[in-house]
Formats: structure tokens, sequence, C-alpha cells
């Protein structure tokens, strides 16, 4: 990561970030970068299991820097996700000024910058070594936030900025000129490493080709025999019908007199109906490539706004539409460009859910992030359900003949282990019922060992135990006889006998919750 670039942007409060209590309504403060409420690593209630292999695929309601933060340090996800997500694509808001019905999108300049950056950061510790991070933007902080990943990810990793139409025709209420397209911002993690695929052929390219002469390998599009400059290819040759031709003034040939006579005895030109022309070159269909991806995404290819409104439409009629989708060619296109089946993609704004339904359609992992809850109840959960059950039929289920399959798990993040008393910082009550253990251990960095009787983490040869309440001398001496001569003991309780101060354990690391947790978050 390579965060001391000559070239950087700077805006209020850059080295700082943001305690965000609901940054649509513009509620947030500036804090430090070890504050515990940016550190804290929150754990994620489940809420629903839906289809089959469920655990594949993760939709996650609550704050995304807090859902990022979690997935990059509580363990069973840390070993599943960190450093192995393909595809990183997110919508985020525009910062447009405008409020729309499912969220407010108007936030103070460095507010926003500061809100993507903190977040950008937090998922590139989870994008593999071969995976890309698209952002979806328009002119408005555009400019700006290239100059961030610049700076996160290195210049030198910039891949391209995509221009896709998303109107059709120009809006007539524009006051100056109507704006017909967004950009997709594209960076490597490792350029070197980046990987990405080519675009199938579509039905417009393959109607170009015919087989006027009923050759066996099948249709074919006529590519021109000459070139506009003078070479050495300038010979004389005889059409099928004893016509001799040379090339055109100002021309010659593309190719040499022996490559011209290998393609002619292989049939490989088209002389005409009469066999009397000047040659056209066959190119087959069944020997055509695909296409490599061009930074212009015109809307018959990709979508457009309206085409994304009424998919949504078509899936909740009912129901007051979600504002700002984006269609399902669009994302199809990303993502097979992008990823291959089984790679895992991340959307942390992810809104209606357009993401999760267009990667889970193409046999890709994901996961999804979305901070309201509505939205994720509304639409998102609805959504995939959908898909999952083979009940949508619309964007491109037609198109690759989507039955359904598969299955996801619905998450919300966990309120903060913490509460402030009298400006005291200490341990809300929702924590002493069972989760202290697990808290405790993913906090201080432990991989959590719930089926150890006595010991609940492990971090090489230290061992950690929690303890609910006074730790005394004989709970001490109790859990220094239970483990391993060789191994280290690190114990976190709620009290501890004074008397345990004075006396010396080796080996031994005593620390009181929630001081000894939040003493390990001014030293990250």
């Amino acid at each position: 990561m390579k965060l001391s670039g000559k070239l950087e942007l700077n805006w209020v409060n850059k080295n700082k970030t943001l305690i965000v209590n609901d940054y649509e309504k513009g509620r947030y403060e500036w804090a430090e970068t070890n504050d515990y409420r940016v550190s804290e690593v929150r754990l994620f209630k489940e809420i629903e299991k839906f289809g089959e292999n469920a655990t594949d695929n993760l939709i996650i309601c609550g704050d995304s820097l807090n859902a990022l933060t979690s997935l990059n340090k509580i363990p069973e996800y840390r070993a599943n996700y960190v450093n192995k997500v393909k595809l990183i694509y997110i919508d985020p808001p525009f910062n447009t000024g405008q409020m729309f019905a499912n969220y407010d999108d108007q936030l103070e300049h460095s507010v926003w910058l500061t809100m993507m950056r903190d977040r950008i950061l937090k998922a590139y510790e989870l994008l593999s070594d071969d995976g890309s991070l698209w952002v979806h933007l328009d002119d408005t902080e555009l400019y700006h936030f290239k100059l961030v990943l610049d700076e996160i990810f290195g210049k030198e990793n910039f891949v391209a900025n995509v221009v896709w139409q998303k109107n059709y025709s120009p809006k007539g209420l524009s006051k100056f000129i109507s704006f017909s397209h967004d950009n997709l911002l594209i960076f490597a993690k490792d350029k070197e490493k980046l990987d990405f695929n080519r675009l199938p052929r579509s039905a417009k390219m393959d109607k170009a080709y015919k087989n006027p002469d009923d050759d066996p390998r099948g249709s074919y599009k006529m590519g021109d025999f000459t070139i506009g400059e003078i070479t050495k290819n300038r010979y004389d040759i005889t059409t099928p019908a004893g016509k001799t031709i040379s090339p055109p003034a100002g021309r010659s040939w593309r190719m040499s007199e022996e490559r011209f006579k290998e393609l002619n005895k292989d049939n490989r030109l088209w002389w005409g109906k009469d066999k009397n022309n000047v040659p056209s070159i066959k190119f087959f269909l069944s020997e055509a490539s695909k296409r490599m991806p061009t930074t212009w995404w015109p809307h018959d290819e990709a979508g457009h706004n309206d085409e994304a409104k009424k998919e949504i439409l078509k899936l909740f009629p009912e129901i007051e539409p979600f504002q700002t989708p984006k269609p399902e060619r669009l994302l199809k296109r990303i993502i097979q460009i992008a990823t291959n089946e089984g790679d895992i993609v991340l959307d942390y704004f992810a809104g209606s859910g357009t993401t999760a339904a267009v990667a889970q359609k193409l046999k890709r992992k994901w996961i999804m992030v979305e901070n309201n809850e509505d939205t994720v109840k509304t639409f998102a959960v609805p959504r995939l359900k959908k898909v999952i059950s083979g009940e949508d039929k619309g964007g491109i289920s037609e198109e690759i003949n989507w039955t359904g399959g598969d299955g996801f798990t619905y998450f919300s993040v966990e309120k903060s282990m913490f509460d402030t008393r009298s400006g005291i910082i200490c341990l809300a009550e929702n924590v002493l019922n069972g989760k202290l253990a697990k808290l405790v251990a993913t906090q201080l960095e432990y991989d959590y060992q719930p089926e150890n009787e006595y010991f609940c983490g492990k971090k090489g040869d230290v061992l950690l135990a929690v303890v609910e309440g006074m730790l005394t001398d004989g709970l001490l001496n109790f859990l220094l006889s239970s483990k391993d001569k060789n191994k280290f003991l690190e114990v976190a309780a709620l009290a501890a006998d004074p008397d345990l101060e004075s006396k010396n354990y080796n080996n031994v690391k005593i620390g009181r919750i929630p001081n000894n947790i939040l003493r390990h978050y001014a030293r990250i």
C-alpha cells in the first residue's frame, strides 16, 4: 500500500478519521485513527440463512467501515477473505447534493473524501494480489478521488477510466449540457499480476458474418486485401475467371505473393460472385476471438438507467422503486471482465443488491454490505431470495438461462461492546451474556477457540483466558496448571484480586477489561 506518493490531495482533517453516527444526515465527529470507536472489531449477528451453501455468500447490514474491519479481523472471516477478494465494485453516493428516497447524497467535501478513503483502506486488505477495484462515480468527485486512489494503490496501478453511457437521450431540463455518462475508475492491486478476461462476442458483431459461397468452415466476414501505402507487395494476381489485376494506384496488397498463394489455395479469399473482382480475405466466425474491452460502454451493450429502474420495478411492482439502481447488463460486463467462476466479489455500497444478483447468476461468490436497514429489508434481501429461488426472470436471467440455486447468510453488525458513562469508557451491558470471551479474543487479535474449556484464544505460544468476574490467586494457579509448561498465558478479567500485583508469576500477563483492550487499540 503506497500512502506516500509525490502528488497528493489535501483536505481538512485528512490525518484524522470519522466517527459516523449517521453520515446520511451529516452526523459525525472527527477522531484520531486509533480511537477505540474506530479500532473496535464488532461481531456479526446472524439474522437468517437462505438456500443451500449459505455460507458462501454474505449480506451484512451495518456501517461498511465496521463490516470491513470485522472481515479483516475476525479469525474465521480473515482466513476466508483477506487477500482473497478478486473484484471490489462500489457505487457510492456521488456527493451531488441531492436528496434521494433511499439516501441523502450531500456530505461536506472533506467528510465524503475521508469516508471514502477510510473504507478503501480497509477493503484494500481484502483484495487479492491479482484483483481489481472499480469505483463508480460521476464528475462531482471523480478527479479528486482519482488522486486519493493514486496514493493508496500507486499511480502505476491505475488501469483505466471507463465511460458508461447511462442515458440514451438528452435531458431537456439540463441547464447547460445534458450529462449522458458515469465513470468507472479501475485500479489493480498489482498491475503486473492483473489478468482481465475478454468479452464474449455480441449477436450484433456476429450478424456481419455471411457465407455466400457455402464454405464448409461456416460464416465469415470479408477483410480488405489492400492497404493505403506503397510497399514491395505490388505484384499482379490472376482471378479464378482469368483476369489479371494490379494493386490500385497508391495502394499495395496486404501480404506477400507467397502468403497470397497460401490463402488462395486454402479457399480463404472471396473473389465476388463472378470470381473476377479484387479479392477479400475471409475471417471465419469459428476462428474469431473474444473482443478486447474498451473504455467506451454504450447503453445498447451495457444497459442504461431506465433499464435498471424497470428491472427493479418488475421485481417489486407494489412498492416505490429504488431510485439509483444500476442495470444488470452493466454489472455482468464488469464481473465477466474482472473475475472467473468461483471468484469472490465485494460491494460495500450494495443498495438494491444488483451486484450480488448478477454475481450469483454468473456463479461467483459475493459479499454485500449496506448501511440502510430499510434498503436491505425492502430490496436487497427479498431480491436475492428471488434470485436464489429462480423467481427472478428479469435482468440477465433469460440471456443466461438462470433457474436459481445456492444461498446466502444475512447478518447485521452488532452494537459496540463499549459504553461511556460520566466520561469513563466501560463495557456495555449487552456483552455480558456469553459474548465477552469472543469479543475480547477478537479485539486482542487471538484466534478464538470456543471449544477449549479454559482458554478461549491462541496467538502463537500464548493462550488467552477470559474471566467474567474476579481473578483470584486460586483461579490463576488453576489456569497455570491447566496449560502446557512451554505456553505463555494472558488473562483478561473484569476484576482482579489486588494481592496478585505483589506476586511474581512467570510468563503471565494480567489485564483488566476494558482497559487492556483500550491500551491495545492505542498501540495499533
